[in-house]
């Protein structure tokens, strides 16, 4: 059991991203939010290139803009045309390795093509809540409950935790931090139930279920991470936000729990 420490640097740096994206949901139209997001993406495939000793200029930038192109195609434009830009950028990604060829472009074009699936797809989904019924509201709730379990888990797996989690992906992560970041997350969710209208229109249970499937997915997401880094032989993804590490760092919880958030909340929503 390890007493965690309290960094201030962390602290600020979190308390800073956490308010900028809260305030870029609230005060933003959804096109002012896509700048946001397109922001996000671009970092995150640079990390992702990054990880993988893969940081020169050749590398990244298409993919950058694929990716950016795939989320904007699914947030905003019909099924067809996202279909159609996402044959586009895997045609084009082809085009670029083999026109490029190198002897690591084996290797390249599976990081060019998950790139764009993870950091341009998955990040999407942000956007596609932020459309739906009350969508800023159910961001808000999206935010708090993969950062009260990121938070939970942290604290609580320090103070109360003895049984590793999966050892060979995060070392630190236990199942007694796991459970209290679920427990807290759920129960943090259901008081702002409470006191906020919006919320009213989902019953408790399916409240209960769209928090909780949300809380698993973010776990799962924070490992995928880990998953990356290690297959790259990096602790972290980035260095751009003190205390934390990259961007990734910050958001690989959100970038799996969005699209299971979006899918479950939208099947309450109508029925």
């Amino acid at each position: 059991m390890e007493k965690p420490n309290f960094d201030p640097k962390r602290f600020m740096s979190g308390i800073i991203f956490g308010t900028v994206i809260i305030l870029s949901v609230f005060l933003l139209n959804i096109y002012e939010f896509f700048i946001v997001s397109a922001v996000i993406t671009a970092f995150s495939v640079y990390e992702i290139y990054s990880i993988f000793d893969l940081s020169g200029y050749r590398y990244f930038i298409l993919p950058e803009i694929l990716a950016i192109l795939t989320a904007f195609s699914f947030a905003f434009l019909k099924p067809d045309a996202f279909i159609f830009i996402l044959f586009l950028s895997v045609f084009l990604i082809f085009f670029k390795n083999v026109l490029s060829f190198k002897t690591d472009s084996g290797r390249s074009i599976f990081i060019d093509l998950f790139s764009i699936l993870y950091a341009g797809f998955l990040i999407s989904f942000l956007l596609k809540i932020f459309a739906i019924s009350s969508g800023r509201l159910l961001l808000l709730l999206l935010f708090i409950l993969v950062w009260a379990s990121d938070i939970f888990a942290y604290y609580g797996g320090r103070h109360f935790g003895r049984h590793k989690l999966i050892v060979s992906l995060s070392p630190k992560k236990t199942v007694e931090g796991a459970l209290i970041g679920f427990l807290s997350a759920v129960l943090i969710a259901l008081i702002f139930r409470i006191f906020i209208n919006d919320y009213k229109r989902f019953t408790a249970v399916s409240f209960i279920i769209l928090s909780s499937v949300t809380v698993i997915a973010g776990m799962f997401g924070d490992l995928t991470e880990s998953l990356i880094k290690r297959m790259g032989g990096k602790k972290d993804s980035g260095y751009l936000i003190p205390g934390h590490g990259g961007i990734l760092d910050r958001i690989d919880s959100l970038i799996l729990a969005a699209p299971f958030f979006y899918y479950t909340a939208s099947y309450y929503l109508k029925r």
